[in-house]
């Protein structure tokens, strides 16, 4: 899998409604685990550009995001 397919794989993760995530009973949790796991190898430290279509964290969290990766997707 691509950097690119990659990053696709988990912004279509971040589309799925909270309800229809629950409705998994842990899968949709254990896809978007292991989909983080494989961009954190390739790419330590960063949040992959999916990340920039969700907007700010809710005004409740406290704590500093990784940034979002910038580099060429190979």
């Amino acid at each position: 899998m691509t950097d690119e397919q990659l990053n696709g794989y988990i912004s279509s993760l971040l589309g799925v409604p909270k309800i229809d995530r629950v409705k998994t009973f842990g899968h949709w949790a254990g896809s978007f685990d292991a989909a983080m796991a494989m961009w954190e190898d390739r790419h330590p430290g960063t949040l992959p550009p999916a990340f920039e279509n969700l907007g700010p964290p809710a005004s409740c969290f406290e704590g500093e995001l990784p940034p979002i990766f910038t580099g060429k997707l190979r």
